[in-house]
C-alpha cells in the first residue's frame, strides 16, 4: 500500500531519503534531548521551513496529527489540575497550577516537533525508498526486513479483521460489556492469530520457491546530488547554530 504523498515533485521529495532519515534523527534527538522551553522554540524555524517547502502535501501529511494532539491536549490538561507548584491559582474547589501548564506546552510543542518531523519523512519517501535507504545505512538485514514486511501485512490483517467483524455483525453480534462479547473478541482475535500465521507460512514458501535467500536483490542504488549536499550543509549549520545559541 503506497503512499500517494510520496509521489509529490517538492524539493524535499527530491532530497536522497538517506539524508533525510539522518537530518531528521538529528534534530529528533536534539528536540527530545531540549529540557526548557526556549531551546524547543528554537527549532520550530526549521520545522516551519520543512512544512512551507512541501505545500499543499503538508496539510495531508499532518492529518494523523489531529488523533496524536488529542491525547496530548488530554494530557496537557490533567497536568494543568494535578501539577504541584508553588503558582496555583484556586477557583473555588478547582487548583490550576501554571507550572503545571507551562510544562504541558512543552511538551505538547516537543511531541508535535517530532512527530511533524516524522510524517514529513514517510509522506515524501515511498516505504520502499525508506527501507532501501535503510539498508546503505547498514541497519541490519534482518531487522530491515521484519519492518518491511510488518508494513506490508499490517494492512492485509487489519482487512482480515474488518472483514470478520462484518461477518459476526451480521449474524447479529452486538458489542456489550458482557462474557459473550468477551468470548466472541476472543475467538475473532484467536482465529485471526491463526490466519496470519498461515498466511505468513504461505508467503515464506512461496518466497523460498522463487529463490529467496535471506536478502532482496538491489538493482538500483542512490548518488548523492549536490540539491542533497547543500540541504545537509544548511541543516547542519542550523542544528549548530541552535545548539551554540542555547549554550
Amino acid at each position: 500500500m503506497e503512499n500517494r504523498l510520496s509521489q509529490g515533485r517538492t524539493l524535499l521529495h527530491k532530497i536522497d531519503p538517506r539524508i533525510k532519515i539522518l537530518i531528521f534523527l538529528l534534530f529528533a534527538w536534539g528536540i527530545a534531548l531540549t529540557s526548557d522551553f526556549r531551546g524547543v522554540l528554537l527549532f520550530t524555524p526549521f520545522v516551519a521551513i520543512l512544512l512551507m517547502v512541501t505545500g499543499k502535501n503538508a496539510l495531508k501529511a499532518l492529518k494523523p496529527l489531529l488523533f496524536a494532539n488529542t491525547f496530548l491536549i488530554f494530557i496537557v490538561l490533567s497536568m494543568i489540575f494535578t501539577y504541584e507548584s508553588p503558582n496555583m491559582i484556586h477557583f473555588g474547589f478547582l487548583s490550576l497550577s501554571m507550572d503545571g501548564l507551562k510544562y504541558g506546552l512543552f511538551l505538547f510543542l516537543k511531541s508535535n516537533e517530532i512527530l511533524i518531523l516524522m510524517l514529513l519523512l514517510l509522506s515524501t519517501s515511498s516505504v520502499f525508498s525508506i527501507f532501501h535507504a535503510l539498508h546503505h545505512l547498514k541497519l541490519p538485514d534482518k531487522l530491515t526486513q521484519m519492518l518491511f514486511f510488518t508494513y506490508r501485512y499490517i494492512h492485509t490483517i487489519k482487512d482480515e479483521y474488518d472483514t470478520m467483524m462484518k461477518v459476526v455483525k451480521c449474524r447479529g453480534f452486538k458489542p456489550k460489556t458482557s462474557i459473550f462479547t468477551y468470548k466472541t473478541v476472543a475467538y475473532i482475535l484467536g482465529n485471526l492469530l491463526l490466519r496470519s500465521y498461515r498466511k505468513a507460512d504461505r508467503v515464506y514458501k512461496a518466497m523460498l520457491c522463487r529463490g529467496f535467500r535471506g536478502t532482496f536483490p538491489v538493482y538500483t542504488h542512490f548518488s548523492l546530488s549536490i540539491r542533497d549536499i547543500i540541504f545537509v550543509v544548511l541543516s547542519t549549520m542550523f542544528f549548530l547554530a541552535v545548539e551554540l545559541w542555547r549554550f
